[in-house]
């Protein structure tokens, strides 16, 4: 009996044994998770729940920091045997709860960290992000560390703003209602992203980079326009962004660009490609924005109008020649307004459009002309371990025939295509008559495309819908114009 007993009592010791060895290596002690105070299987997958995540930190300008491959993070206890000081327990922590609040983009495969306004600075530029509203701000920080706004900071930025049209539906994202808006740290900068239900996503990303390759000194912004179907059929998809600009106001030169040293007036581009950037300045600061090179999306319509023509009905504004940048409610107020081509997305599918804008301070010079010599050698500062922008772009009418060259950028980001198939303005009516706008209709000139009748009918809407100054003979005259076409394309 004395045996039984004994070989009994051995088996109960080598039982808490085991035991005490399982817990130890899960960090618990006495068998229970040391903060949680869950049991057994429940402390290890308390423990394995961290298992995969991103590890995320913030950096003293409150910038999201992330390694450049996603390293998982290891069990959160401390190894047995070892004391947790106070301030590895304080770092630990706020691993974890960086960790609870990581997000993962399903369409575009961005690490992000929600936050409702916030504001980050990075060497010579500053983003404010508003998701309350759906608002974002810029600013050059400069030799003093003091912020100049790029951009009208009233009213929360506001008058500066993306707008979808989908279909034959126009929604401004930072005030329209049921349109859906949240702010985002990313490890290279900000987001602000939108969310029409069951029909649209949209990102709008500002990513930090070096105008200089062999340097780290930030002075400019890479902004990706991400535009997702949601809905359950093929839709059309166009993108506006209107950017209030400030600085040119209270100078001698509203805008300039490569090509033209001083703009004073209304004037709409068709074509960037001599022009490269439309630029903005003051004595205290310069911002320009870089909308022809390699890798960019070059925009169908770039104009420079009033700030309330820009963000009125009219979906392609219309402009005057030597009209000055006053209306009825402002004076001397313009801005910038950017009209990209109609892309045609099955569901689920995403277009994508990149531009770059530069800044610079204290009498500075923009870097954007040597920022595009750059990228046209393929020699930039943006780091290659950037997510892939999508899998999927824009979806043609009819196959592409796309140039080898085409296929490999800059940044070897699988940057969208632009197709050299559908209208192109540079070379179409408009632009052969050396127009901006709709004028009186040539039945000897070629067949519009179905951008230049869309917009003819979205202009005929609009002004139909303006209450304040229904300008019925344009309606008339667009009717005719319509009219025509249409007998043409029966023949």
């Amino acid at each position: 009996m004395k045996r039984i007993l004994q070989a009994l009592a051995l088996f109960v010791l080598l039982l808490s044994g085991a035991h005490a060895k399982e817990s130890a290596s899960l960090g618990i002690k006495g068998g229970r998770d040391a903060e949680s105070g869950f049991v057994g299987a429940a402390a290890e997958r308390n423990v394995d729940s961290y298992k995969g995540s991103v590890e995320l930190s913030f950096d003293e300008n409150g910038i999201l920091v992330q390694d450049a491959a996603p390293q998982a993070v290891q069990e959160t206890a401390p190894a047995a045997g070892k004391k947790e000081t106070r301030e590895e327990r304080k770092a630990r922590k706020e691993r974890e709860k960086l960790a609870r609040k990581q997000r993962t983009d399903q369409y575009t495969g961005w690490v992000y960290i929600p936050e409702r306004n916030f504001t980050i600075t990075n060497d010579d530029i500053r983003i404010e992000m508003k998701g309350s509203n759906g608002s974002f701000g810029l600013y050059a920080m400069n030799e003093k560390g003091s912020p100049v706004p790029l951009i009208v900071n009233y009213e929360s930025f506001s008058s500066t703003f993306v707008a979808v049209r989908i279909g034959r539906k126009i929604y401004r994202l930072n005030r329209e209602n049921g349109v859906k808006s949240e702010a985002r740290r990313t490890p290279y900068g900000a987001q602000m992203a939108y969310t029409i239900p069951k029909q649209a996503q949209i990102v709008v990303d500002f990513s930090f980079l070096p105008s200089i390759a062999t340097s780290s000194r930030v002075d400019m912004v890479r902004v990706t326009i991400y535009t997702i179907n949601l809905g359950k059929d093929t839709q059309s998809f166009a993108t506006k962004a209107v950017f209030d600009t400030v600085l040119g106001e209270n100078s001698f030169t509203h805008f300039s660009t490569a090509a033209r040293s001083r703009i004073d007036t209304e004037m709409q581009f068709l074509t960037m490609a001599d022009e490269k950037w439309i630029r903005s300045e003051s004595e205290k600061a310069a911002v320009q924005f870089l909308l022809d090179g390699k890798g960019i999306t070059r925009p169908q319509y770039v104009t420079l109008s009033s700030k309330d023509a820009l963000s009125g009905a009219l979906w392609v504004p219309q402009v005057q020649d030597n009209k000055s940048f006053n209306s009825v409610v402002s004076y001397n107020n313009s801005a910038l307004g950017l009209n990209w081509r109609t892309a045609y997305l099955d569901p689920l599918k995403t277009d994508v459009l990149t531009f770059y804008i530069s800044v610079a301070t204290d009498g500075e010079e923009p870097a954007g002309h040597g920022f595009l010599a750059s990228l046209e050698a393929g020699k930039t500062a943006l780091a290659a371990k950037l997510p892939p922008l999508v899998r999927t772009t824009d979806v043609p009418a009819r196959p592409d025939t796309v140039p080898e060259s085409a296929l490999f950028t800059a940044y070897r980001e699988n940057l969208p295509v632009i197709s050299e198939d559908r209208e192109d303005f540079e070379s179409g009516p408009l632009a052969r008559k050396g127009m901006t706008g709709y004028g009186p209709y040539d039945p000897s000139s070629e067949l519009p495309g179905h951008e230049y009748i869309q917009n003819l009918l979205d202009t005929i809407a609009a002004l139909k819908n303006d209450d304040d100054a229904i300008d019925q003979a344009e309606i008339d005259r667009l009717n005719a114009e319509l009219d025509q076409i249409l007998v043409r394309l029966q023949q």
